[in-house]
């Protein structure tokens, strides 16, 4: 089963089509200190689309929580279903190698994980159920780039990052100019329901704002817990070079490489 497309269950009558290679830069801010960069890049891999995701913390944040994620996701274009998600992760103290398998026609997903902190590394293999057709954090992005985001509407979809899949709500609540290094979009707001044990089990909320046009660019990203507010704008929108692929993120110990 595809992902709901909205509150009206009325499907848009033609998805956004994102050009490979596209490129976004971010940098994350918290307080008056700026605590890291991001990019996330887009492209096509056997008639799937492939997004790969890196961040890194920078200054007193890589000194107090260093960050450093390496994330790919894989997702099936025609239904918007992920395939696979492969992280290699380290956030403060943690550090993790995960893979996820996605296997909506046999109704369940397939997590290999390494926790790296331990010597050897230990690992966990787990299959989980799932309804049928999930996303991930990321593929879910690019689905709601794909839909028509109307102030007023809510829409609904599955998600999964390797535990008990969550219906997140997004809601699109008002248009408002945002002026990033990037430039200046008119912008849609966009609150999806992440926090609260949803995807994430910590208290929270967070807003996305995508830009007003055809591309519905992600342009800033508001995530307020309780140690503050971290805001991450847009700061170029680039081209990925083909001829310099980027060394797949390794997987876990118990994991086979996909064929």
């Amino acid at each position: 089963m595809a992902p709901a497309i909205a509150s009206t269950g009325t499907p848009p009558p033609q998805r956004i089509q994102i050009p490979d290679g596209e490129q976004l830069t971010y940098t994350a801010t918290w307080r008056l200190w700026k605590v890291g960069t991001a990019t996330i890049t887009l492209d096509t891999r056997n008639v799937m689309r492939h997004i790969l995701f890196a961040a890194n913390s920078m200054g007193v944040a890589n000194v107090l929580y260093p960050v450093h994620d390496r994330i790919e996701s894989t997702y099936d274009p025609l239904f918007f279903c992920a395939t696979e998600v492969r992280k290699d992760t380290v956030e403060g103290r943690r550090k993790r190698r995960t893979r996820i398998l996605y296997h909506p026609n046999q109704h369940n997903i397939v997590l290999d994980e390494d926790n790296l902190n331990d010597s050897p590394p230990t690992a966990k293999h787990e299959v989980k159920p799932i309804s049928g057709c999930v996303l991930d954090l990321f593929s879910a992005l690019y689905y709601v780039r794909s839909l028509p985001l109307q102030v007023g509407e809510v829409y609904n979809f599955p998600v999964n990052e390797g535990g008990k899949t969550a219906e997140i709500q997004l809601t699109a609540d008002l248009k408002e100019s945002v002026v990033t290094p990037a430039g200046t979009f008119q912008a849609i707001r966009t609150e999806p329901t992440v926090f609260n044990n949803k995807v994430f089990h910590r208290t929270g909320r967070m807003w996305v704002w995508f830009s007003d046009d055809q591309r519905h660019l992600p342009v800033m990203v508001k995530a307020r817990v309780s140690w503050g507010t971290i805001t991450a704008v847009l700061t170029s929108i680039g081209k990925a070079d083909p001829n310099r692929p980027q060394a797949p993120v390794p997987l876990p110990s118990g994991a086979q490489a996909t064929q």
